[in-house]
């Protein structure tokens, strides 16, 4: 019972109390004056019948044990043991911060890494050379192992990203290009729309100038039902060909602004306008007629 139910219901019987008294005196009327004494009757002495003393004497005994319990209630403290309680916070905290991983990796897999890597990863792989190689050469490998899930595979791909970024590295050729085969094979079969998704927005932003990156695009551009997916190739295309001009391969430049030019002039109509659509920026159009010889 609590503290304020108790109070209650000591009220009540207070009243009931009251109220017999009350009833008795008004039902027994005296013209007799009444003497206020200082000294508290004896309910024995009082000229009650018998029965209602009875009942006054039980009301009276229940109202002092509705106070013995409410004075135990009242000072009765909870024990908590501290260490107990600290584990249960802990294991509390430990779990919020699992389904906050699992919802990272939901939303993005090729972030979910980051949660997972020690919290001095940043500082370690510029300051320690072994270690950096070791990062890189582990993820390259879980990203190209066939056996490991497709979220195992997206993750590692972004932490190898992020490291080869952050120390200013380049993958050489061959690993590159296996990079590219991976992310285009785990596109192709996922059954998952998400994680296709995802893994085409991370090779459209490609730094490398890949021959077989751009007709992946351009197919994907003229073939898939996905709009988004479109608008993803188209600015993919263009990417790679600004890359090709930065990297003064304007050989390949020239061959990327006639596809796309042909892309923009295409029959199909929606082909036609997701790369006009693509093609508003003034600078684009320039650089794209300048590689033509316009």
């Amino acid at each position: 019972m609590s503290t304020w139910q108790g109070n209650t219901a000591l009220a009540f019987a207070s009243i009931a109390l009251g109220l017999s008294i009350y009833s008795y005196t008004t039902s027994n009327p005296t013209d007799k004056p009444v003497v206020i004494q200082q000294a508290k009757p004896n309910l024995k002495e009082l000229a009650i019948p018998e029965q209602d003393r009875e009942n006054l004497v039980a009301l009276h005994g229940y109202i002092l044990d509705l106070e013995t319990r409410i004075h135990e209630l009242e000072n009765k403290a909870p024990t908590i043991d501290p260490e107990r309680l600290a584990s249960l916070v802990k294991q509390a905290m430990e779990q919020q911060e699992k389904e906050r991983r699992v919802e990272i990796e939901k939303r993005n897999p090729a972030l979910g890494w980051l949660s997972n890597l020690p919290d001095d990863y940043r500082e370690r792989i510029k300051a320690d050379p072994q270690y950096a190689d070791s990062s890189i050469n582990e993820a390259l490998a879980t990203l190209l192992n066939l056996s490991k899930s497709e979220n195992e595979r997206l993750a590692a791909y972004g932490q190898l990203k992020m490291t080869l970024s952050m120390l200013r590295r380049d993958l050489d050729d061959s690993q590159a290009n296996a990079v590219i085969d991976a992310m285009i094979s785990i596109s192709e079969y996922t059954n998952d729309p998400k994680i296709r998704v995802s893994t085409l927005e991370n090779l459209s932003r490609q730094n490398n100038v890949s021959p077989k990156l751009a007709e992946h695009f351009q197919k994907l551009l003229q073939t898939d039902d996905n709009d988004y997916v479109r608008n993803i190739s188209a600015t993919a295309l263009i990417g790679q060909f600004f890359r090709a001009t930065r990297d003064g391969n304007n050989s390949y430049a020239s061959d990327l602004a006639e596809r796309i030019t042909t892309l923009e002039n295409s029959s199909n109509a929606k082909v036609a306008e997701i790369m006009a659509e693509n093609l508003k920026g003034p600078r684009l159009r320039e650089e794209i007629d300048k590689a033509l010889g316009k």
